[in-house]
């Protein structure tokens, strides 16, 4: 959700990239027909991302039931899946003042689109609402609430990122559960590695922070370093749980213990030796039972799946991210086009909706949901058994990406092969990995 690690993109033709680099405003105005047009950039068909498919076919149920009085209509973006190009690419739309009305940012995003000027604030709207405000689940906007109180985005989704694993290599290794303590966890890497396997596929940016995250989130304060003191403090180095999630992450990569490609950003790196059972474990969020664990992972990896909370530095020390850190912005300022996007976001968390959408992409409801209707769905049991389980951990905490400067991850790609390579130090790493988020956010 943002990057919920939705690793693919919707290919779009060079025509439809002109059209959407050369007009994305609304089109609305001259429709004739009394009908409200808005444009989205995020609703397009897809064949290969189950999010982007979902909300086309979301929007086809909206134009249906409010046909005549508002209509979602479809911009060809070719940066409508998660990338690193999409943040300069609003951007520069920003820029022209050819934003579309109605698109999706994470929370990195966000915070450096707000600087532009030209998101709409969602907070009257909720205000104005009781009922709607209150049915989403508690901190469902705190990545996306500006500095005074603004909400910048409609949550799309709240989730429990975990770890997945494959119970057969673990029992292969004599484990016949997950790990409970980073310790064990190291002793089940070195027994994997004895057997020629890899223990724990990562990417060296999405999934790589993600375990990151879980190494500091599981520690005291290292909630609060990546709910708030992240963006305040000057240096990270000076967050001792930083310091030590950051090197035992770094020895992860010395012992051998990860993938030998961990470097290149791209999560299909760690995807796929755990889909072709080279390696034991890959975090992620649900959304990968959707969009990896297919027909074309080896046969019978899902009954083999488990999905657990992370480790603790101590027994009973386990956590795991919860994060709703992405969701529908909006740049129009027309009244009418904002009573359209307004029926849409209500539309989209409605519980119908995100029941459906539960079941189309594995993310789970940002809005509080009847637990009969939720049973009724038939939800992935792997992700809802998280839901579940994280209720009662020790450690609740965001990704490191949801409250963090806007270039954590591109300042990460750069830096995080140097440091684990030895050219440079921690306390190096930690300092030039502060500025270099901050100063890429600008």
């Amino acid at each position: 959700m943002d990057k919920t690690c939705r690793t693919t993109m919707a290919t779009v033709s060079a025509a439809a990239m002109l059209a959407v680099v050369t007009g994305c405003s609304s089109a609305s105005e001259g429709s004739g027909s009394g009908e409200v047009v808005v444009t989205c950039a995020t609703c397009q068909e897809s064949p290969t991302d189950p999010f982007l498919q979902y909300n086309y076919e979301a929007a086809q149920r909206f134009n249906e039931e409010f046909a005549g009085e508002y209509r979602i209509e479809t911009i060809e973006n070719p940066n409508a899946g998660s990338g690193d190009d999409r943040l300069q690419y609003y951007q520069r739309l920003a820029l022209a003042d050819d934003l579309p009305d109605l698109f999706q940012l994470n929370s990195g995003e966000i915070k450096a689109m707000q600087e532009t000027g030209k998101l709409h604030d969602f907070a009257p709207s909720l205000e104005a609402d009781s009922k709607w405000a209150t049915s989403f689940h508690d901190q469902a906007f705190d990545a996306l609430t500006g500095p005074e109180g603004q909400i910048w985005a409609i949550p799309q989704q709240r989730d429990a990122i975990g770890i997945y694993y494959n119970s057969e290599l673990l029992e292969a290794a004599g484990y016949d559960e997950f790990p409970a303590t980073w310790d064990e966890l190291e002793d089940l890497a070195a027994e994997l590695k004895q057997q020629d396997k890899i223990a724990i596929a990562l990417d060296g940016d999405w999934a790589t922070k993600l375990m990151w995250a879980n190494l500091i989130g599981t520690q005291p304060g290292g909630a609060e370093f990546l709910s708030k003191t992240i963006v305040d403090l000057e240096d990270w180095g000076d967050e001792p749980a930083v310091v030590k999630a950051t090197e035992r992450l770094r020895d992860w990569h010395v012992q051998g213990y990860v993938n030998a490609d961990a470097f290149s950003g791209d999560f299909q790196n760690a995807s796929a030796p755990y889909l072709t059972e080279e390696a034991a474990i890959v975090p992620n969020g649900p959304w990968f039972v959707k969009t990896n664990l297919t027909a074309e992972a080896a046969p019978g990896l899902y009954e083999k799946t488990g999905y657990a909370p992370a480790p603790g530095w101590t027994a009973g020390g386990q956590g795991t991210v919860v994060v709703s850190g992405a969701g529908w912005v909006s740049s129009t300022t027309d009244e009418q086009e904002l009573e359209a996007v307004e029926a849409f976001v209500k539309f989209m968390t409605s519980e119908d909706e995100v029941l459906t959408q539960a079941q189309a992409t594995g993310a789970n409801p940002p809005v509080q949901v009847d637990a009969a209707a939720t049973e009724a769905a038939d939800l992935e049991p792997l992700a809802t058994e998280l839901i579940e389980q994280a209720t009662g951990l020790t450690y609740i905490y965001p990704h490191a990406r949801v409250h963090g400067p806007a270039g954590l991850d591109t300042s990460w790609k750069n830096l995080w092969p140097a440091y684990v390579k030895g050219d440079m130090d921690t306390d190096e790493f930690l300092q030039r990995l502060t500025d270099d988020s901050a100063s890429s956010a600008q």
